[in-house]
């Protein structure tokens, strides 16, 4: 097992309060996030606790938008497509490369959301703070809308040796839009 969890520095952050350009644990968010009616995380991940992944490295995008090409690039490198159901985890290496977390960090392009959404994945994990590099929330409203979980902030990634793993994804049971969670993946399982 590879703990992929930041552990939580100082008091527990208010969930509901915090954004996604100033959170600093790993997290999942559910469809409330960015819509007033969306399901909460206690209504999510019932029976997605652990799923298949597909890990992707693409360390070449730190500063830039991902997009499809990237997305299709890696999948090719690693010699295996994502798979329906999947979560699909973005190793960007951006947590090796930064300083105190104040470099710029890549978010997923609409078109690699769209390529995502043909695949029919479950979610996405990132090792960086947010899907989104800017404000717009595009990505985070695309995904929701269609139910795809996100888990942001992973870390621990250049400690999984493998492209296709299990994951064990807990959040808390919160009557909420977002969770700090315990990410694990389970490697040699898949």
């Amino acid at each position: 097992m590879v703990d992929l969890s930041r552990a939580l520095q100082g008091r527990v952050p208010h969930v509901r309060f915090c954004t996604h350009s100033r959170a600093s644990f790993t997290r999942v968010e559910a469809p409330a996030f960015v819509f007033r009616r969306g399901k909460n995380i206690d209504q999510i991940l019932v029976e997605g606790v652990v799923r298949s992944a597909v890990l992707l490295d693409i360390s070449s995008k730190r500063a830039r938008e991902i997009d499809d090409e990237d997305l299709e690039g890696a999948e090719e490198a690693a010699g295996l497509s994502i798979r329906e159901g999947e979560l699909v985890v973005l190793h960007t290496c951006w947590e090796e490369g930064s300083t105190k977390h104040k470099t710029p960090f890549p978010g997923i392009s609409m078109n690699a959301v769209e390529y995502l959404l043909i695949r029919r994945i479950a979610g996405v994990a990132v090792d960086c703070p947010s899907i989104d590099a800017g404000k717009s929330m595009r990505s985070h409203r695309a995904l929701l809308r269609n139910e795809v979980f996100i888990i942001e902030d992973v870390c621990n990634l250049v400690k999984v040796d493998q492209s296709r793993l299990r994951l064990l994804v807990l959040p808390l049971r919160m009557k909420t839009a977002v969770s700090p969670a315990r990410v694990v993946a389970l490697v040699n399982e898949s």
